[in-house]
């Protein structure tokens, strides 16, 4: 279907079909014609070409998301659906483009004339530079420190979380379960950050930053030098990591919390399944997803989304590891 066969079955010019698909506002439409035209494109079934209108604007509905290599997580996801989500309901179209094999946009630019562009990772200069001369709005390095003005979710207070919780318990010489994805270090490294900052605020030594990862063996590892030197409770990067720590505690017959308590982050499913059950920083993803949402939709000229979820962005869930 084109617009000329709407034009045919509204009896009305194929100009003044793209008068009313367009909202021409400087057009004088009548109320009869308008519907006439919409009841046409309802019919035949006519979707206007997106590429066209594009072109007409100089730019689409689309939010262009330049997601770095970075592992998959429960909160990312919750992140991303709800971003998809409040702006879909505005009229713009989250499209994720994942960048890990290179940019790659001066052949992109040609085939999309995004609203906003959102990079989740930092743009070097050059594609920083060519997305501002285009004219359109750039929501840059969302996942780093430089990112939490957009979204208020600051990775540095997850680590502040766990350390003041293990503080208030008793606990004066901590560890800090690192990660060793280096996929991680844009968050790893603000996470902790937060929980040397911590440690200083409150007159504590310096954490013992030993790196974990995911396999019992490195867990086992990691407990048995934390140990040694005097740690009574750890701060892990997430709850993989913590589950790890919990696996080197039992094969170390280490009783946790008694001998050492632990910390992780996300509060995925499986922590409330561990022995003991896993103590936890849960992430409220759409807190930030929402604030994210509503700069871009002030980028695009549309109206913030009404309401906005309730609670804090982050909760701790206390549970027997601590």
């Amino acid at each position: 279907m084109t617009a000329r066969d709407v034009a045919r079955a509204a009896g009305v010019s194929q100009a003044t079909v793209s008068f009313v698909l367009n909202e021409r506002a400087d057009q004088s439409i009548s109320e009869g014609t308008r519907r006439a035209v919409l009841e046409a494109v309802h019919r035949l079934g006519y979707v206007p070409s997106g590429a066209a209108r594009s072109l007409r604007r100089g730019r689409s509905n689309v939010v262009l998301c330049l997601i770095p290599d970075i592992p998959v997580s429960q909160a990312m996801e919750e992140f991303r659906r709800t971003l998809s989500q409040v702006l879909g309901e505005s009229g713009l179209t989250c499209v994720f483009l994942h960048t890990e094999g290179g940019m790659r946009l001066a052949e992109l630019w040609p085939h999309v004339h995004p609203a906003v562009v959102l990079s989740f990772g930092r743009l070097d200069d050059a594609d920083a530079e060519q997305i501002r001369r285009t004219g359109v709005a750039l929501v840059d390095d969302v996942l780093g420190p430089n990112g939490v003005a957009a979204h208020g979710l600051d990775q540095a207070q997850v680590g502040d979380l766990q350390v003041r919780h293990l503080a208030a318990r008793g606990h004066t010489r901590l560890g800090y379960g690192a990660v060793v994805d280096p996929r991680e270090d844009a968050i790893a490294g603000q996470r902790l950050c937060g929980a040397e900052e911590a440690c200083r605020a409150l007159g504590l030594p310096a954490p013992v930053v030993v790196p974990v990862d995911y396999t019992p063996e490195s867990g086992l590892e990691a407990v048995g030098r934390w140990t040694a030197a005097g740690v009574t409770a750890v701060a892990a990067f997430n709850d993989i990591v913590a589950l790890a720590l919990l696996s080197g505690a039992r094969a170390l017959g280490l009783d946790v919390p008694g001998r050492l308590a632990v910390v992780g982050v996300d509060d995925l499913p499986v922590a409330a399944l561990a022995r003991p059950a896993l103590t936890s920083v849960a992430i409220h993803a759409t807190v930030p997803a929402t604030a994210l949402a509503t700069l871009i939709l002030a980028e695009a000229g549309k109206p913030a989304p009404a309401g906005s979820p309730p609670g804090p962005a982050l909760r701790l869930v206390v549970r027997g590891s601590s």
